[in-house]
């Protein structure tokens, strides 16, 4: 009967040990409240998901690959977000940590204890890593919506599980963990390394420079070769005798802007010599006529416009393209850009600083390249937050040639405010004169000069903007400093 008895008992107590939920059976503790199996199984999802969605931007970060269905807009950017100086810690991308800590969250639960003592070090563990994580997230929402004014969706699910995840651990501590000031304390050391390492690292570079100087210029522009020298209109490529044909020769010479520009403005000159007419100059001129002569050669140098050169060889007058600064400044360099471009916004701003550095020795051309396929035959498919690119370029130029003086000002408003083709229509209008803005859009002159920044941004080799182009050198992609901005004009300049 004995022996019945404890088989008996043996089968009732396997029995209520399968009936227990899985959860309980891993603790060890058939005394745990029924909150604390659904805790388990909540914080085991929410580190589920957590690992999901971070190592899948890990992958994205390590093989440079796009983020799917995350292209970029006005808020929702995660290139913006997954390039800038606080996605990483140190060296690795903020996901790998991540990855780390919702892996060390599963092992933890599926861990069981054999004794009390390994209970409270089990529940300790969880704690201080369930509550890191709660506070990271909290930190890198903050910077998103503070600091970056963009936020990435895949990171936001993480970092909401995350912080889940550490609701539900206070919300269901367990009697067995140590006291929670201690949790926190550790908690908030480790989460004050994690901000201290990232604050004080060097932002990584976020931009690339290419040597032209080993290199001869190359340009391959689009459309027919009429003479050696030259392409189809509306501009000429003015090379050297010397220099072979536009289409895949080496040439070094002046880019000349949109014809109907340089007739406008050579009408212009000569309107403005008429006005300046002195006739007690041309009476001078037949009493001594060696002043005449001397008057012209001291007047010979002025007549040299100022260049800017690029990509080894082409030449930029100032006075032909949009500027920003003044025509006769020592330094020049010439930006392409996109007014819909996050990338180029970030690099405006520290483009500015360097400006107000360099005060009126800096001036930059300005070219607008849309990243959109309808104007810009490089693109090949256009993103959504570029459809109004085309339109916003022409705009910015049909301001720059109404009103010079207003230009920088526009130029600032259309990076500042990131306004539609509606509201930036509108503010021209009141920026400049109406009528002539909308004649200017009506011709085709800006069309024209965005036709000649594309086939300048073809031979810059396409791709990533924005651009910055020195005489010897390109940076390509953002530049997020105001004092690596700076640095860069000092090396190339």
């Amino acid at each position: 009967m004995a022996t019945v008895d404890l088989h008996s008992a043996g089968n009732h107590s396997q029995s209520r040990e399968h009936q227990r939920p899985w959860s309980e059976r891993f603790d060890g503790s058939a005394s745990l409240p029924r909150i604390r199996v659904s805790a388990w199984w909540t914080m085991l999802a929410c580190s589920m998901v957590a690992l999901g969605t971070s190592s899948y931007l890990a992958f994205t970060a390590f093989t440079s690959s796009p983020v799917a269905g995350c292209g970029g807009g006005s808020l929702f950017d995660c290139s913006h977000v997954l390039h800038s100086r606080w996605s990483k810690v140190g060296a690795l991308p903020v996901s790998v940590p991540a990855i780390l800590t919702h892996l060390s969250v599963i092992s933890l639960l599926l861990f069981r204890p054999i004794s009390v003592f390994w209970k409270r070090i089990r529940w300790g563990a969880l704690g201080v890593v369930a509550l890191t994580a709660g506070g990271a997230a909290i930190w890198f929402i903050g910077l998103q919506v503070f600091a970056l004014g963009h936020l990435c969706p895949y990171c936001m699910v993480a970092h909401v599980a995350g912080i889940v995840l550490a609701g539900t651990f206070l919300y269901s501590r367990p009697a067995q963990a140590p006291p929670l000031r201690l949790l926190c304390s550790v908690a908030a050391v480790g989460l004050a390394a994690m901000i201290t390492l990232q604050v004080a690292t060097e932002p990584a570079p976020t931009f690339e420079v290419i040597d032209h100087s080993a290199q001869p210029a190359m340009f391959e522009a689009p459309g027919t070769v009429e003479s050696p020298g030259t392409f189809e209109a509306p501009g000429v490529f003015e090379a050297p005798a010397s220099g072979e044909s536009a289409q895949g020769g080496e040439i070094e010479g002046l880019f000349a802007a949109p014809e109907s520009v340089s007739t406008n403005r050579e009408a212009t000159e000569w309107l403005d010599q008429v006005a300046s007419f002195d006739p007690s100059r041309l009476a001078m001129a037949l009493i001594y006529p060696a002043s005449l002569l001397t008057s012209e050669v001291a007047a010979e140098p002025d007549q040299t416009p100022k260049t800017a050169e690029i990509l080894g060889g082409v030449r930029l007058a100032t006075k032909d393209w949009p500027l920003i600064g003044k025509p006769d400044a020592e330094m020049v360099l010439v930006e392409m850009f996109d007014y819909t471009c996050p990338h180029c916004q970030r690099t405006h701003e520290s483009l500015e600083a360097a400006q107000e550095h360099f005060g009126d020795r800096l001036a930059v051309i300005v070219l607008p390249v849309p990243l959109d396929g309808r104007c810009n035959p490089a693109i090949q498919s256009t993103n959504a937050m570029h459809r109004e690119a085309c339109d916003l370029a022409k705009l910015a130029v049909a301001v720059w040639i109404v009103d010079r003086e207003k230009f920088a000002e526009f130029h600032s408003y259309m990076f500042e405010s990131k306004p539609t083709l509606a509201q930036a229509t509108s503010h021209a209008s009141q920026l400049v004169d109406d009528a002539k803005l909308k004649s200017t859009m009506s011709s085709p002159t800006p069309t024209e000069y965005i036709q000649k920044h594309v086939q300048l941004y073809q031979r810059a080799g396409s791709g990533t903007i924005p651009k910055l182009l020195f005489p010897k050198t390109t940076t390509v992609g953002a530049v997020e400093s105001s004092q690596a901005m700076i640095r860069l004009i000092e090396q190339h300049l």
